[in-house]
């Protein structure tokens, strides 16, 4: 189940990922393609649902709602995942701007069928941007701590550690390009894979990210790649 767990990341971190977007939710689909050295493959539409207020100071928030389609030599499956909340304070000082948050992702996802974890756990964690005058270039980093609760087989797995660093550029008004390492560590397994990411902006309310992760380095657990695509609006809830 940790090739899961990699794919479940795709949302820690990414361009601009410490800073607040432009209104006070955003909407995240994210499509994604796993595809390790064993001919697993995993298909997978995750939902996300973010809230973030305040300039220098305030609070965020999101929602994950993860759907899979998982196959290999042994068979397929789809369904739902398991589902994050999370919530945290954020700000900024100057150029530099992070989010902190606390989250829990519950068992929501079919054990049996491996579409999830069968478990609760229990997440601590931050992301942060820096960036230089004129946002012509920036760097981007995440850190999550996952507390991992006991599955429905009575397994309590170690805890894991996850971080990722990019650095990137501003190409053009419209495009950005980042890359650098993600890394997840429990106890005796570790898989390190290379990231890159290109964000087409269509409007400040409208962006794609194209994101690639290849597996580079890897410890008692099979190496794998993944493509995802990514489609953000940024808009503001109607006063009724």
């Amino acid at each position: 189940m940790l090739a899961s767990s990699l794919m479940a990341r795709a949302y820690a971190d990414d361009i601009f990922k410490g800073r607040r977007f432009s209104k006070t939710w955003q909407a995240d689909e994210r499509f994604s393609y796993y595809k390790d050295e064993k001919d697993v493959e995993i298909f997978k539409n995750n939902f996300v649902l973010k809230y973030c207020d305040g300039d220098k100071s305030g609070k965020w928030g999101l929602v994950s709602l993860p759907y899979r389609l998982g196959d290999s030599q042994k068979g397929s499956s789809n369904g739902l995942g398991d589902i994050t909340l999370g919530f945290g304070p954020r700000g900024r000082i100057d150029n530099f701007h992070w989010l902190l948050y606390g989250a829990l992702t519950f068992p929501t996802g079919s054990f049996e069928k491996k579409l999830g974890n069968g478990r609760l756990d229990k997440k601590i964690g931050g992301f942060f941007t820096y960036l230089t005058a004129g946002e012509k270039f920036e760097i981007d980093g995440a850190l999550e701590y996952n507390y991992t609760g006991k599955n429905k087989n009575k397994i309590n797995p170690p805890d894991e550690i996850y971080a990722g660093l990019l650095a990137g550029v501003k190409i053009t008004d419209n495009v950005r390009f980042v890359t650098g390492f993600t890394d997840i560590i429990r106890n005796n397994i570790h898989s390190m894979n290379y990231r890159s990411v290109i964000r087409y902006t269509v409007s400040p309310a409208l962006h794609f990210e194209l994101m690639g992760d290849i597996g580079i380095k890897n410890k008692n657990i099979i190496r794998g790649n993944s493509l995802t695509l990514l489609v953000r609006y940024n808009f503001e809830m109607p006063v009724i």
